[in-house]
C-alpha cells in the first residue's frame, strides 16, 4: 500500500478536514428582533386561541407577519428586523386592539424596535364586541325582508360632526336583522329599503304609474326620518341589545324624469345606466342609491321614490372596454323634477406634469396622480394613472366636473405645494373641467418639507405611550385640511411628524382625545394657551417636547 507524500498530505488537509468536521450553524443574525405575549378575554383572563396578532410596519404598509394565538392564549413573532410598527390582535366576536391602545378608539402606540431588541410577556385583554338586534316593520305591523339595517356613531370629519357606519345588515324573511361586531358605545340605528336593481326607464313600473308616489323613507330608531329625533342606543361590552324594532311608514317620495343622449354612438338611449346619489360627504356607508335603465330610443329615464333633498345623477355608458360619464346636480323639492337633460360625449384628456421641488422621493416604487370629484367628496368614478420617465401624466376620460388633484407614492418627506390647471390655482378649492376647454394640470410636489421630533411626557413626568400629537395650522389657514398633520407617540414617549408646509401652526398633545377633534374650532378653544408655537420652513428639523394636557374625550363617558 502505497503512503502519500507529505506535500500532498498537507495540500488535502483543508478538504478531508472540511469532510470530516460537522456543518456548523450559521452565527446568529443579532440584529433581528422578537415579540412574544398572550391574548386573553377581558374581566375572566381567559386564554384566547386562534387570536390573529398581525405586526405592521409603520413606514411600508404593504410589509407584515402575522401569526395565530395557540390553545393556552400565546405568541411569538421571530426574524423581525429592526423598525417602526404596528401591533394588532383581532378575534371574531371581539374588538380589535392594538398594541398601546386605551381604549378601542385610540390610535394605538408606534412599536419601535431597536437591533437585537426582545419584547416578551405582552399582554392583551380582548374586549367582547357587542350586539344590536330587532326587527324592521312595515306599516301594517308586517316584517320587511332585505331592509338595509345600520348602526352608525358620531365621529368628527374634517372638523365636523357626522355619523359613521360601524356595521350594516340586511333583514331575512321575517324582518329580523342582527348587528354585530359592535364596540362600546353609543349608536343611532338606521333602516333603508334599498332598489338595488330596481330599473325604471320603460315607461311601464308600477311606481312610476303610481299616482299617490309613496315609498319608504330612511328612518332612524325609533321611527323618525330626522336624525335630530333619533335616539342613541347604549351598549356595553359584550352586551346584547334585543327588541329594537323600526316601524317603516310609507311618505311622499317623488320622480326624477328626463332624457339622456349619447353623441358618441349617435343615438340616444344605448343601454346607459344612470344613478342618483345622495350630493353628502361623510363616512355613512349609504344604501339609498336610485337607478334607471335609458333603453328607449329616445332615451327616456324615470326614477322613482326620490326623497326632498340635494343629489348627483350620473349617466354611466361602456363600450368595448372604455367607460362614459356626465353627472349633474339636482335638487328634489316638494315636487317631481321632469326635464332633465344628461349627455354623453367624449371625454375630456387632461395632460400636465408633476414638478418636484427638490429630489424626487418616493415611497413607493413609482408615483400616481388621481382625480377626486369635489360635488361627491370621493372618488367613483375619478381617473388615475402613473407618470412616465419625464413625469408626465395623461388622464383620460374626465367628465365635465370640479375636481382635486391629488398623488400617491411620495415618500412621507412630501407635500403637494402647488396645482396649476392653466392660470387658476387650483391648490385649495379644486378645478373644473369643461368639454372643449383645454388646460395643463401642473402639481408641484416639494420633497423639503420640515420634520417635528420629540417627546411627550404625562403630568407624572413618565412617558405618555400611545398619544396623538396633532399640528394644527394657524387660525387663518385652519379650513385647510391638507394642512393638519398627526403623530402617534411609541412605547418611549417619542414622535415625529414629517412633510409639514412651510407656516406657523401650534403643536398640541392631550391623554385622550376623539380622533379629528382638533379641528372643531370650539373645541379647541379651551386649549389654545396649552399648546406649543411652532414656525417651519422647508426643510427644517425641529424637536419638541411636549405634556400631553388632561382631558376627557366624551367617547370614554360613554358605556
Amino acid at each position: 500500500m502505497k503512503t502519500l507524500s507529505l506535500p500532498l498530505v498537507l495540500l488535502l488537509l483543508p478538504y478531508l478536514s472540511s469532510a470530516q468536521a460537522p456543518k456548523s450553524t450559521p452565527p446568529p443574525k443579532t440584529d433581528e428582533c422578537k415579540i412574544s405575549g398572550m391574548v386573553v378575554k377581558l374581566a375572566a383572563s381567559e386564554p384566547l386561541r386562534k387570536a390573529k396578532v398581525q405586526l405592521q410596519s409603520a413606514d411600508d404598509r404593504t410589509h407584515s407577519t402575522s401569526i395565530v394565538t395557540d390553545s393556552s392564549g400565546h405568541f411569538e413573532l421571530k426574524g423581525i428586523q429592526p423598525g417602526r410598527y404596528k401591533l394588532v390582535v383581532s378575534r371574531s366576536g371581539f374588538v380589535p386592539e392594538e398594541y398601546g391602545q386605551r381604549k378601542p378608539d385610540d390610535p394605538g402606540a408606534i412599536l419601535t424596535l431597536r437591533p437585537g431588541q426582545e419584547m416578551k410577556d405582552l399582554l392583551f385583554r380582548l374586549i367582547p364586541s357587542a350586539v344590536i338586534a330587532g326587527r324592521i316593520l312595515d306599516e301594517d305591523g308586517e316584517p320587511l325582508a332585505l331592509v338595509t339595517v345600520s348602526a352608525l356613531r358620531e365621529v368628527y370629519d374634517e372638523g365636523k360632526r357626522t355619523l359613521a357606519t360601524s356595521s350594516a345588515v340586511s333583514t331575512n324573511d321575517l324582518g329580523e336583522y342582527r348587528l354585530f361586531g359592535l364596540q362600546p358605545g353609543r349608536y343611532f340605528v338606521t333602516a333603508v329599503y334599498p332598489h338595488w336593481g330596481r330599473f325604471g326607464g320603460n315607461g311601464d313600473d308600477s311606481d312610476s304609474a303610481d299616482p299617490q308616489q309613496q315609498g319608504y323613507a330612511k328612518v332612524f330608531y325609533p321611527g323618525t326620518p330626522d336624525a335630530a329625533k333619533a335616539i342613541r342606543i347604549p351598549v356595553k361590552a359584550g352586551e346584547e341589545v334585543p327588541s329594537i324594532e323600526i316601524l317603516m311608514r310609507p311618505v311622499s317620495v317623488y320622480h326624477i324624469r328626463g332624457h339622456v343622449y349619447n353623441e358618441i354612438a349617435r343615438k340616444a338611449g344605448t343601454e346607459i345606466r344612470v344613478i342618483l346619489m345622495p350630493k353628502r360627504s361623510g363616512r355613512e356607508w349609504d344604501f339609498s342609491n336610485r337607478q334607471a335603465i335609458a333603453e328607449r330610443k329616445d332615451g327616456e329615464f324615470t326614477i322613482p321614490e326620490v326623497l326632498p333633498g340635494s343629489y348627483v345623477l350620473m349617466a354611466l355608458w361602456f363600450d368595448e372596454g372604455k367607460s362614459f360619464a356626465s353627472r349633474l346636480p339636482v335638487d328634489v323639492g316638494n315636487a317631481d323634477v321632469d326635464g332633465i337633460i344628461l349627455t354623453i360625449s367624449a371625454d375630456v384628456s387632461v395632460s400636465g406634469r408633476v414638478v418636484w421641488d427638490g429630489a424626487p422621493s418616493l415611497q413607493a416604487t413609482e408615483l400616481s396622480v388621481s382625480l377626486r370629484p369635489k360635488d361627491m367628496g370621493w372618488n367613483f368614478w375619478g381617473s388615475s394613472t402613473r407618470l412616465d420617465a419625464e413625469n408626465s401624466f395623461t388622464l383620460k376620460d374626465v367628465s365635465d366636473g370640479t375636481y382635486f388633484a391629488e398623488i400617491t407614492g411620495e415618500s412621507k418627506d412630501c407635500y403637494i405645494k402647488d396645482v396649476r390647471y392653466g392660470a387658476s390655482n387650483a391648490l385649495d378649492d379644486g378645478f373644473t373641467v369643461t368639454k372643449g376647454v383645454l388646460a395643463n394640470l401642473e402639481i408641484t410636489v416639494s420633497s423639503r418639507g420640515a420634520r417635528l421630533q420629540g417627546a411627550v411626557a404625562d403630568t407624572d413626568g413618565l412617558p405618555a405611550t400611545g398619544v396623538q400629537v396633532i399640528l394644527v395650522p394657524e387660525e387663518s389657514r385652519r379650513n385647510l385640511h391638507r394642512l393638519y398633520r398627526t403623530g402617534t407617540t411609541d412605547q418611549y414617549g417619542h414622535f415625529e411628524i414629517r412633510g409639514i408646509a412651510p407656516g406657523d401652526y401650534k403643536l398640541f398633545s392631550w391623554d385622550e382625545v376623539e380622533s379629528g377633534a382638533w379641528e372643531d374650532a370650539e373645541f379647541l378653544k379651551p386649549f389654545e394657551e396649552k399648546a406649543e408655537k411652532v414656525s417651519v420652513q422647508d426643510g427644517d428639523q425641529k424637536t419638541l417636547n411636549l405634556t400631553a394636557i388632561r382631558t376627557k374625550s366624551p367617547v370614554s363617558a360613554q358605556p
